[in-house]
């Protein structure tokens, strides 16, 4: 295990970080928690962090690390990820915290930084890989975007703090209006393919469809739950 805060220089050239919260009653997915009751949103939370973690550890050549928050929740993050690397997430909102993150990463070495959500769970770690290649290869923006219009995932090769510190995070227009920014920025961009994000109890039926069409390697974690809770 290694922090971010460690002054080592990387000898890896990328960095794919999941964005995690430390799942905890009332914290986390709290939108589902209406539905099903808090601590069952926080249970269902932490099956997704388990299987983002999974399939992050299927990607190619690329480091795997954690934007976790909060605070003093290291000890929890060490525990389910040993291998990966930490960088605690700082700033007054999900911008602020998106654009730390992926600026420590660079300020270590790292020439290619990913983010990831946790709220994703099938997720092609191929189509992880995908993005990373394209921007290896002189692609300034590899965007995976969701269905809600939010995305998944965002690949860069340096900070652009533009693309996050004036974009209103967590609404329908985040990736509009982070495209727009990457074509006032005179950007590059690829679009990866398009998945679904797991926000409300409607999002638990359709997972469940989704699923039964997957092998039974994808979301092993979010799957059982789905198996014992949800009918």
């Amino acid at each position: 295990m290694s922090d971010l805060s460690d002054s080592t220089p990387v000898t890896d050239e990328q960095i794919l970080l999941a964005i995690a919260k430390a799942p905890a009653s009332g914290q986390t997915k709290t939108r589902l928690g209406a539905s099903i009751g808090l601590d069952a949103a926080a249970e269902f939370y932490a099956c997704l962090l388990a299987d983002t973690l999974a399939l992050m550890r299927g990607t190619s050549h690329t480091r795997c690390g954690i934007g976790y928050t909060p605070a003093g929740r290291e000890d929890f993050f060490k525990g389910v990820a040993p291998d990966f690397e930490l960088v605690l997430q700082q700033g007054a909102n999900l911008g602020e915290r998106l654009n730390h993150v992926i600026n420590a990463c660079f300020s270590r070495g790292y020439q290619r930084v990913g983010v990831l959500s946790c709220d994703t769970p099938l997720v092609d770690p191929a189509e992880i890989d995908h993005g990373f290649d394209l921007v290896a290869g002189g692609i300034d923006v590899a965007l995976g975007a969701c269905d809600d219009g939010g995305y998944y995932l965002l690949i860069l090769k340096e900070p652009h703090p533009e693309l996050f510190l004036p974009i209103e995070m967590s609404t329908p227009r985040v990736v509009a209006d982070t495209l727009a920014a990457i074509a006032k920025a005179n950007l590059s961009v690829v679009e990866l393919a398009m998945t679904q994000d797991i926000d409300v109890a409607d999002d638990l039926v359709r997972l469940k469809q989704e699923l039964h069409g997957l092998p039974g390697h994808v979301a092993q974690q979010t799957r059982k739950w789905l198996k014992q809770n949800h009918r």
